[in-house]
Formats: C-alpha cells, sequence, structure tokens
C-alpha cells in the first residue's frame, strides 16, 4: 500500500490537521491510483484484491468540496472543505468549469486538463488520440470528468539553455534573446528530453534540433526551443479536441512559462487558439480556494467561479506556425532508444 498510496500526500495533510481524526481522500486524487471502479464510485475491491491491499486501510472517499471535518490542529478549529487533486484545482482555479473549457499549466513538465462532463467515460485508460478520462471533481456525491494531456517536459528545455548549455544567463532572458531575431530562420527544436506524451506516447523519443546552419545564432537556437514547446502545446489541444469531440474556443494558461510574451504568442500562433494567461502563475492554490469556499457556502454554484475568471492579458494569434514542418521534426525524433520506444502503458 505504501508505494501505491504514498504519493496521496492529501490524505496525509487531513490526518495531521485533524489530529488523526479524519482519514478520507477525494475522488480526484483517489482516481489517479487505479483503485477506483470505472465510474469512480468507490474503492475496487478486484483491484485491491489483486494487489493484495487491505480494503480497511483505504481512507474513506469524500466529495472535493464540501466540509468533512475540522482543523482542530489549528486555532479555531476551522472546517476541512475542500480535497483536490494539483492540476484538477489548477483546472478551477482558471475557472474551466464548464463542458469544452481547458487549460495547460506550463512548469516543468506541461499539463493540458479539459472539463468535459457528468457521464464516467467508457474506459479509464488511454485514448486513441492519448488522453486520459480524470475526476476533474465531485460534490453533493456526483463527479464531474474531464481529460488530461501529459507533456513530459516544457520548461525544463529553458532551463537546459541555461543550466547545460550555458547560452541563457536566466530563464526570463529567453524571451529577450528570442526577441533579437523575427523567425528561427529555420530551426526547429522538438522538445523531447524525456521522450514525447500526448499524442505519442514515444519514451525513445529525444531532443532534436534540426535546421542548423552556419548563421544560426543563439537567438535562433533559444526562439526555435520556445516555439517547440509551443508546438508541443498545440498538440495537446489537438489530441483534447479529437479525444472528446470538442473545440476548445479559448486555451487558459498558468505556471512559468506563461510569463514568457514570446512563448505566449508562439502558443497563440501554433494552436491557432487566443491565450488568455492567468493573474496567478499558481492557478492550483486559487482552485483549491474556490473549492473549499464552494464547501463553505461563500459561493453558491460553480457559475460563480466561472464568472470569477478575470485573465492577466488576452493574446490572439498573429500569424501561424508551421505544423507540417513540426510535424516532420517529431518524426525524426522518434525511436532514437528502441527499447524504451517499445513501451507501452
Amino acid at each position: 500500500l505504501g508505494d501505491v498510496y504514498k504519493r496521496q500526500v492529501d490524505s496525509w495533510v487531513a490526518w495531521v490537521l485533524s489530529n488523526g481524526a479524519v482519514h478520507v481522500t477525494d475522488h480526484s486524487n483517489a482516481a489517479v491510483t487505479g483503485l477506483l471502479r470505472a465510474d469512480a464510485s468507490e474503492w475496487s475491491t478486484s483491484a485491491c484484491v489483486a494487489l493484495g491491499i487491505p480494503m480497511g486501510m483505504l481512507p474513506s472517499l469524500v466529495d472535493t468540496c464540501g466540509v468533512f471535518g475540522e482543523a482542530s490542529a489549528l486555532p479555531g478549529s476551522p472546517p476541512l472543505a475542500a480535497l483536490v487533486g494539483d492540476q484538477q484545482a489548477s483546472l478551477v482555479g482558471q475557472s474551466c468549469v464548464r463542458p469544452g473549457q481547458a487549460k495547460i499549466t506550463f512548469g516543468t513538465g506541461g499539463m493540458l486538463d479539459m472539463c468535459t462532463d457528468n457521464s464516467a467515460p467508457a474506459t479509464s485508460g488511454r485514448t486513441p488520440e492519448g488522453v486520459f478520462p480524470i475526476v476533474a471533481w465531485s460534490r453533493d456525491g456526483r463527479c464531474t470528468w474531464g481529460i488530461e494531456a501529459i507533456m513530459l517536459s516544457a520548461g525544463s528545455n529553458v532551463q537546459w539553455l541555461v543550466d547545460d548549455l550555458g547560452i541563457l544567463a536566466s530563464v526570463a532572458a529567453s524571451h529577450d534573446v528570442a526577441q533579437e531575431c523575427e523567425t528561427s530562420d529555420g530551426v526547429v527544436y522538438v522538445p523531447a528530453l524525456m521522450g514525447l506524451g500526448t499524442p505519442y506516447w514515444d519514451y525513445g523519443a529525444r531532443g532534436t534540433l534540426l535546421g542548423i546552419t552556419r548563421g544560426s545564432r543563439r537567438p535562433h537556437i533559444t526562439r526555435a526551443v520556445l516555439e517547440g514547446i509551443a508546438h508541443r502545446g498545440a498538440d495537446l489541444v489537438a489530441a483534447a479536441e479529437a479525444g472528446t469531440g470538442t473545440s476548445v474556443p479559448v486555451l487558459r494558461i498558468d505556471g512559468g512559462m506563461s510569463q514568457n510574451p514570446t512563448f505566449v504568442q508562439a502558443l497563440a500562433n501554433a494552436s491557432g487558439k487566443p491565450v488568455e494567461v492567468s493573474r496567478h502563475t499558481e492557478a492550483t492554490t486559487v482552485g483549491a480556494g474556490y473549492l473549499a469556499g464552494l464547501g463553505v457556502g461563500i459561493w453558491e454554484s460553480f457559475d460563480d467561479i466561472a464568472e470569477a475568471w478575470q485573465p492577466e492579458r488576452s493574446i490572439e494569434p498573429t500569424g501561424s506556425l508551421d505544423r507540417v514542418q513540426w510535424a516532420e521534426a517529431v518524426k525524426r525524433s522518434q525511436g532514437w532508444i528502441p527499447d524504451l520506444s517499445a513501451l507501452d502503458f
């Protein structure tokens, strides 16, 4: 059980804050253990038996938002009113609470999450489009579902330019350096330092830099890296739309890379979508607060959260990036380590 459940920090936090009175987890966290029934209604007896996990050791399931105990370890014993997974909290924190609304968090990696509906998915596994079903949240005993698409490396590629190649003084400098050229002049970078996630799922793919000439300079490479991450963001959007049959009208983003204007414009151009930048770099915290507010009645419904959205800025596409060339670059990055490329899980 320790190996399966040790990542569920929410259960531990609730236990500590309640002085051991509360042993619970919510559906958004429990679903990622693989131990829930397909409809997320309860723990799966068959899965626990197969893995040798005593059912009595598992925490009770509670709603994502709603009072489930008291934080007696804190002065005044305030109510415990929300438990939620990281990316689901970011989804709510960017007011993506209606079907078809989606966000991407661009940190070390990148995570797209989209709100879908209240219907349990046909499968709990990865779809042909490379996305996963998730429980976005639960309230009043009912789950709202979503999907997730994953980029294995995002901001870590810019950090590579700083820490390992040493061609940038800081991550923040990537914007100014990239602005020294209008285009990458044919240089293309595939950000596959740890392989490729959605939609390719090729763990043996590796970072690839193409189109270098004698005239390629630091600005071209820097811009190519930012544009490569933007292309991967567009890949996630395309996979989410294909996997749900729903068009994403506007893409909302948070995370460290959301503060890079060159990158944000490249994302709008690659995806062909307007991009709205969150006022909060860490929208996860905001989402947890929204859900707790719902739990104690500060807000009446998710409509209040939807109406609270006020982006820091909105960016419209000003052109397009070459997605055909990008697809060819991805092909050339794939299968570099065949044994890893053969993995499928």
